[in-house]
């Protein structure tokens, strides 16, 4: 029969489709570990100190006067809840406490004039340099000084989605490598399981079908409460989710059922080389395998989608001249 429908294909389904369920898994536990730890604020305090430290204010003292005051500002203070870093901030508002802190306690409107002159009375540090750099590219106009300022803030924002990813990775192969342990989810014997019981390889290949027709996994960070940003929402689709066959099936693949029952020190070396396919297989992501469980339906069936029935060959057209 060729590769199609062949057990080598159907055995390399169910490894991706375990893989993907894993993944799905390490994801939930991540963003779980995210929230406990308030990595994401965490991770915005350290970017706004790289931009405001080493600058201070007129008349007082302390290189990181300016950062200080930043925090005190009502508009930052009202987002910080229980002593919590916020885990966003909007530009505009990042724009708005800076300018109000380079011009001091000057009240009423303001031009740019008074901005740029402001900027420059500010002692030296990062601050006065940046303010300066970003109003000379401005044309003299204030409304662009401020998108300037707010540009600053996103190139910053997208450094910190970098510190935010490796982290994240960092905490996936954490996890995946806990979870690979507890489960004993060893790549060598799933496979094995998969190639030598073809009822359960069956079973398995039947649910990857209805995997893949699911929605791939998806996670957005919404902030409903405006109030309160300390406090993202995680919304989480149904690709996300586990369900209670898929669990039944992992427990029939995974597990330590008479794992430890005469290992030789070749089974314990074939055991870690699989712990270790499966941990760098989950730090790859669900989405990943979601979209390589995707191909593989589709060569199984041929090149059609799973979800695709088969068309009806068309009637050709007759012409009948007069």
């Amino acid at each position: 029969m060729g590769l199609f429908n062949s057990a080598v294909l159907d055995v390399v389904i169910g490894l991706v489709f375990v893989y993907l369920l894993l993944a799905i898994l390490c994801t939930s536990a991540n963003e779980w570990v995210a929230a406990f730890t308030r990595r994401r604020g965490e991770m915005l305090r350290k970017g706004i100190q790289q931009l405001l430290e080493n600058q201070g204010m007129r008349g007082e003292s302390g290189k990181d006067a300016f950062l200080e005051e930043f925090y005190k500002h009502p508009l930052m203070s009202s987002t910080m809840h229980d002593d919590n870093h916020p885990t966003y901030l909007s530009p505009r508002n990042f724009a708005a406490v800076v300018t109000d802190l380079t011009m001091g306690s000057k009240p009423g409107p303001i031009s740019f004039e008074d901005l740029q002159a402001a900027a420059q009375e500010l002692p030296d540090g990062n601050v006065k340099k940046t303010m300066i750099a970003l109003m000379q590219r401005s044309d003299s106009q204030l409304e662009a000084a401020q998108t300037a300022i707010e540009g600053w803030f996103n190139d910053a924002m997208d450094r910190v989605s970098g510190w935010y990813k490796r982290r994240t990775q960092l905490w996936t192969i954490i996890i995946a490598a806990a979870l690979t342990l507890v489960a004993n989810a060893d790549t060598t014997h799933i496979a094995q399981r998969l190639w030598t019981d073809p009822v359960l390889r069956s079973a398995v290949v039947e649910e990857a079908k209805v995997r893949a027709q699911k929605p791939g996994p998806t996670i957005s960070v919404e902030y409903a409460n405006e109030d309160d940003p300390t406090t993202p929402t995680v919304t989480r689709t149904e690709g996300n989710q586990v369900t209670g066959h898929e669990g039944d099936l992992l427990g029939q693949l995974l597990g330590w059922r008479g794992a430890l029952k005469d290992n030789t020190w070749k089974d314990w070396l074939e055991r870690l080389l699989g712990w270790f396919l499966t941990v760098l297989a989950l730090s790859m992501g669900a989405p990943f395998w979601f979209d390589l469980l995707n191909k593989f339906m589709n060569v199984r069936y041929s090149g059609k989608s799973p979800d695709e029935a088969p068309k009806k060959p068309e009637r050709p057209e007759i012409t009948v001249r007069a």
